[in-house]
C-alpha cells in the first residue's frame, strides 16, 4: 500500500539559500545525490519507509518505516510492523540512526505507513494502518523523556463501523487539535470496500484523553473516496484535501471514480465537503496520492499519480477567486504533464519557494535496474517563466546501491533537500538521501 506523506520547511532563509545554490548549479549540471542511511530490517532496524521525513531546529531527521523490526504480527504472514527513526547529523558529514520505537502489531498498532508531525516540544505524531485496541490502526505520539529514551502512546484507536479504519495519512496538529484522514471506514458501501470509503476525523484533548469526532464520511460520489493524503488548513479553519477515487465516475474514470480535490467548510451550521476538482483521466490527471499546499494567495497545488498527456501523472494549481472566509470559486490549471523520461507516477506532494517547486515522482527517469528493468524514479524541480512551466530532473534514481520507487516528498534544509526510497539502498530495503547542489 501506498501513502503520501507530510512536506515541511526548515526556514524561509535557508529556502532561500538552497534555491540560489541549487538554481546555480543546476546550469553547471553539479547536483549531488547522497544516500544518507540504508535500512537493514532485522529485529533492529526498519525497512520500507513509505512516509516522508520531518526535521527540528538542530537538524536531526525523524520518520517511520511501514516494515521492520522485531514483531512480526501485522499480517497473517507474518510482516513485520514498522518503526520509528531518528537520523542525527555528525562530524565529518555522517550521520546516525537510532531506533526510538519499534511497533508490535498489538495495542500500541503497526504498519506506521504515513510520515510524522513534530511539535514545538519535539513529540512526534503519527498513524498506524493496523494494531490498536481494534486492529484497525491508531493514532499516536512519541515523545522524549529528557534522558534520550523514547515514550510511545496511543491517542486513539479506530473502530471500524461508522468509525474510521487503516489511517494511513499523516495528522496535523491546530489549536492542540488533531486533525486526519483514514483510507476505509465510515460505514459507507463502497465499491470493493464494504466497511467504508475513509473518513475525515478530528481528535480534542480532554482531562480523560482524546476525543474523536468524525467530520466527514466519503461516499464514493462526486464526495471522492480513499483518502491516502493528509488535510491542510487556510486562515479560516477549513480543511483541504485529496482522494484517489470517487468524483468523475464515467469515462476512464468509471466504475471507481478518479479521485478528486475537496474542501471541508467550516460554516455556522458546522462542516460541509464542497467538491473543488474531479479528475477526468484525460488531461488534468487521476488518482491524487500526495497533500496539498498553499500559496500566499490561497492557492492550492498539488500532483496527481496518473493520467495527463503524458500518462504519467500531472502537476496542478487550483486557483481561488472568493471571499476571505475560504468562500468562492476554483479554477483548475493545468501546470505540467509527465511523460516517463521525466518522471512518472508523482504520487507525493510538493515543497515550494518563489517560483519554484520541489517534489518526486514513484518511477520514470533515466535510472534503471527496478522491475523488470525499469527506470526508479526521480526528484524534479518545475520553474515558472513567461513561457509557462519547465521541469529540470535534479536526479533519476537507479538500482546501484542507490535508494528507488520514492512514495515520499522532500523537505527543505539547511543546503539541501533530504527524502526517502521506499526501496533499494544497499541492503534492498529503502534508504535516507540528500541532493545538494
Amino acid at each position: 500500500m501506498r501513502t503520501r506523506a507530510v512536506v515541511s520547511v526548515l526556514g524561509c532563509c535557508l529556502i532561500a539559500l538552497f534555491i540560489t545554490m541549487i538554481c546555480s548549479s543546476v546550469a553547471q549540471a553539479a547536483i549531488e545525490e547522497t544516500v544518507l542511511y540504508s535500512f537493514a530490517g532485522g529485529a533492529s532496524d526498519g525497512m520500507l519507509p513509505v512516509g516522508g521525513l520531518v526535521a527540528d531546529a538542530s537538524g536531526n531527521l525523524y520518520g517511520a518505516t511501514g516494515a521492520g523490526g522485531g514483531y512480526g504480527n501485522c499480517s497473517p504472514f507474518g510482516e513485520t510492523c514498522g518503526v520509528v527513526f531518528e537520523l542525527a547529523p555528525g562530524a565529518n558529514n555522517s550521520w546516525t540512526e537510532t531506533v526510538l520505537y519499534t511497533f508490535t502489531g498489538r495495542q500500541d498498532g503497526g504498519e506506521p505507513l504515513a510520515g510524522l508531525t513534530i511539535d514545538s516540544k519535539g513529540n512526534l505524531y503519527g498513524t498506524t494502518a493496523v494494531g490498536g485496541e481494534h486492529g484497525l490502526g491508531t493514532v499516536f505520539e512519541v515523545s522524549p523523556n529528557g534522558d534520550g529514551s523514547w515514550t510511545e502512546s496511543v491517542l486513539y484507536s479506530f473502530s471500524g463501523g461508522s468509525d474510521g479504519s487503516y489511517p494511513q495519512s499523516t495528522p496535523a496538529i491546530r489549536n492542540g487539535v488533531i486533525y486526519g484522514m483514514t483510507y476505509a471506514g465510515g460505514g459507507n458501501s463502497c465499491l470493493g470496500a464494504p466497511s467504508g470509503c475513509g473518513v475525515i476525523y478530528q481528535l480534542t484533548p480532554g482531562q480523560s484523553g482524546w476525543t474523536e469526532s468524525v467530520l466527514y464520511r466519503f461516499t464514493n460520489g462526486a464526495d471522492g473516496a480513499f483518502p491516502y493524503a493528509n488535510v491542510v488548513f487556510d486562515p479560516y479553519g477549513n480543511l483541504y484535501g485529496t482522494t484517489t477515487q470517487g468524483g468523475y465516475l464515467q469515462g476512464n474514470c468509471a466504475p471507481y471514480g478518479c479521485g478528486n480535490v475537496f474542501q471541508l467548510f467550516h460554516g455556522k451550521s458546522g462542516w460541509t465537503l464542497n467538491t473543488l476538482h474531479s479528475f477526468t483521466y484525460d488531461t488534468d490527471g487521476s488518482s491524487p496520492f500526495g497533500g496539498l499546499l498553499f500559496d500566499s494567495k490561497g492557492n492550492l497545488y498539488g500532483t496527481a499519480s496518473g493520467g495527463g498527456g503524458g500518462y504519467s501523472g500531472t502537476v496542478f494549481e487550483l486557483e481561488y477567486a472568493g471571499k476571505g472566509t475560504g468562500s468562492g470559486s476554483w479554477s483548475f490549471n493545468l501546470l505540467y504533464s509527465f511523460s516517463g523520461p521525466d518522471g512518472q507516477a508523482p504520487e507525493s506532494g510538493l515543497v515550494s519557494h518563489g517560483n519554484m517547486f520541489f517534489g518526486t515522482t514513484y518511477g520514470g527517469g533515466s535510472g534503471s535496474g527496478c522491475l523488470f528493468g525499469a527506470p526508479c524514479g526521480t526528484v524534479f524541480m518545475l520553474t515558472s517563466s513567461g513561457k509557462g512551466w519547465e521541469e529540470t530532473v535534479l536526479h533519476s534514481f537507479s538500482a546501484n546501491g542507490d535508494g528507488v520507487n520514492p512514495e515520499s516528498g522532500v523537505i527543505v534544509g539547511k543546503n539541501a533537500l533530504y527524502g526517502t526510497a521506499y526501496a533499494g539502498g544497499l541492503y534492498g530495503d529503502g534508504a535516507i538521501y540528500t541532493i545538494t547542489p
